[in-house]
């Protein structure tokens, strides 16, 4: 097998994905004796089952949802819908946990006002879980929402003219037609937010560290804990390795679905006037979008307003007062980390277009689909089952706390998901623009030919890299140990997202400081995402997605 463009590809995945996993198994192996003392510090069987709840809650909800607004965006193609549902997206998932912080505070935050709740459910051990995995399905409806559209929209346009032919009702079209196609979607969907989940660090750990008590500890908290705070790197990889088996399982669901053409599983016929079923569709759905986008309205609501008007029953919920004292002191405080941000989000968003574009090209041109499947696979492995050899590395080469010994494995994550959807791309690419530069006689093709027309690809891989780098805590909190020092040569780098988890870090109950925090590391991302929304659009809503 002769490798030629997807050699740099090859060699990433292998130093930061693949090599580290078997590491994270050898260290178990080596160390079964310090092993032993976790058991001590928790039960290994409460913190799988709060994994598992954490990420089947999250699944089945953000997955229920996303199938509902799907629907309704196809029945009413508004591009307005899909902006507002996709809002979450662009949040950090640190932002994401300060907002709902002050949205669950005992009576006072929106949410439990709404729900007539009197008490924080963070604070109780019976109801903290499902609140956080409440949050961890508002952040994940996004994603869902996309495969499934993308799965409706690759309904064959003869199928729906039959349908229509036929006199089928909006409802009997998308239980009995529609949905053979879109099924597909909805398994992947539910797939990848549930092993996404298995390896969410930041919701658990901004908003409750995993307490009270261990009830909301999941395995990659434990896999934190015990390196940093147990100081048991032994312990750390052992929970790692637990993780990394259990989520093998869905991971590798994922990438044999990707594989597979498609279902023929209808629902029960049922026919629904559609008087009623488009109206009451389109209802649900501004239900759904108002608890998406109603977060990110508190959150600049409360940033923008006198601390005064926090703690009042029943909560304020119009403009009454601006004051952006804490906005403008959060800003210019943020601005080491804000430049971190910018710096590590850039070069993981070359890297990933570097590597992926390439290895993408040459894998689809030579039908590698095991390459695309490995890739499938380490994009889908939740990254906390394999930080400590990662960390290792990065601090044997000395690089922790520096801008490349962040971006370089953060990478990771991107890389894959780029090649997954460049792999879908290259695919479908006409050779016969490669067969004219062949007669031609053109050299170096590669950069001259397919990269150009691929431009519009290359950028919504770009951006949607750079958001996702935007939104990493875990990462900058293991490889990063102080700000940027605004000086050069350049020493920190710690990032917005850090800046953000500081703010709660300090036991503050300053709604406007959580808020004003939560704010300055979303707004960029926010705004990216608002005028890069059609390239980000593109690459999000490909994915190799299609029903048949």
């Amino acid at each position: 097998m002769r490798v030629k463009y997807s050699l740099p590809y090859l060699v990433y995945i292998t130093i930061f994905g693949i090599v580290p996993l078997f590491l994270t198994f050898i260290i178990v192996g080596l160390n079964i004796n310090s092993i032993k003392s976790v058991f001590t510090i928790a039960n290994p069987l409460q913190i799988i089952y709060n994994t598992f709840y954490f990420s089947l809650f999250t699944a089945l909800v953000s997955t229920a949802l996303g199938y509902i607004l799907a629907v309704t965006v196809d029945m009413y193609p508004k591009k307005y819908i899909i902006l507002l549902a996709l809002l979450p997206f662009t949040i950090p998932f640190t932002s994401s946990a300060l907002i709902w912080v002050i949205s669950f505070y005992g009576g006072y935050g929106w949410f439990t006002y709404f729900l007539g709740l009197n008490y924080d459910p963070l604070y109780f051990s019976k109801t903290a879980l499902t609140a956080v995995s409440l949050v961890s399905a508002w952040s994940s409806v996004p994603l869902a929402f996309l495969l499934i559209l993308a799965s409706l929209r690759s309904v064959p346009n003869e199928v729906k003219e039959s349908a229509q032919i036929d006199g089928l009702s909006v409802s009997q079209y998308y239980l009995n037609v529609a949905f053979p196609y879109a099924l597909k979607g909805i398994l992947i969907a539910f797939l990848i937010n549930f092993v996404l989940s298995m390896g969410n660090f930041d919701l658990p750990y901004v908003m409750t560290q995993g307490g009270p008590g261990f009830s909301t500890t999941t395995l990659p908290l434990m896999v934190y804990f015990m390196m940093f705070q147990y100081d048991n790197f032994a312990g750390g990889a052992f929970f790692a390795s637990i993780l990394a088996l259990i989520a093998s399982i869905p991971a590798i669901g994922v990438a044999m679905l990707v594989k597979k053409k498609g279902f023929k599983i209808s629902l029960p016929p049922i026919k629904i006037p559609d008087r009623i079923f488009k109206p009451l569709m389109l209802v649900i759905s501004i239900i759904i979008i108002i608890f998406l986008d109603f977060p990110v309205y508190w959150m600049i609501l409360v940033a923008f307003r006198p601390n005064n008007l926090d703690f009042v029953k029943p909560p304020i919920l119009l403009p009454r007062s601006f004051d952006s004292s804490y906005f403008i002191s959060s800003l210019e405080s943020s601005v080491p980390y804000m430049i971190s941000s910018l710096v590590v989000s850039l070069l993981v968003g070359l890297i990933t277009i570097l590597f992926s574009s390439l290895g993408a090209y040459e894998g689809a041109r030579k039908l590698w689909f095991w390459l695309l499947i490995l890739s499938i696979y380490l994009y889908a492995l939740p990254s906390t089952s394999y930080i400590i050899p990662v960390y290792l590395i990065v601090a044997d080469t000395h690089l922790i706390n520096t801008w490349l010994g962040l971006a370089l494995p953060s990478a990771i994550f991107t890389v894959t998901f780029a090649f997954w959807t460049m792999f879908s791309f290259y695919i479908d690419f006409p050779k016969v623009y490669e067969e004219a530069a062949e007669v031609d006689g053109m050299k170096n093709k590669m950069l001259r030919l397919i990269l150009p027309l691929s431009r519009p690809f290359l950028i919504a891989s770009f951006i949607i890299s750079f958001i996702f780098a935007w939104h990493l805590l875990f990462y900058p909190l293991v490889l990063s140990e102080t700000p940027y020092n605004m000086a050069f040569p350049p020493s920190g780098s710690e990032t917005i997202t850090i800046f953000a988890l500081n703010a709660i870090s300090q036991g503050s109950v300053n709604w406007a400081l959580l808020a004003s925090s939560a704010l300055v590391a979303a707004l960029p991302v926010i705004i990216i995402s608002y005028i890069a929304q059609d390239y980000m659009l593109r690459g999000l809503y490909s994915g190799g997605v299609k029903g048949v």
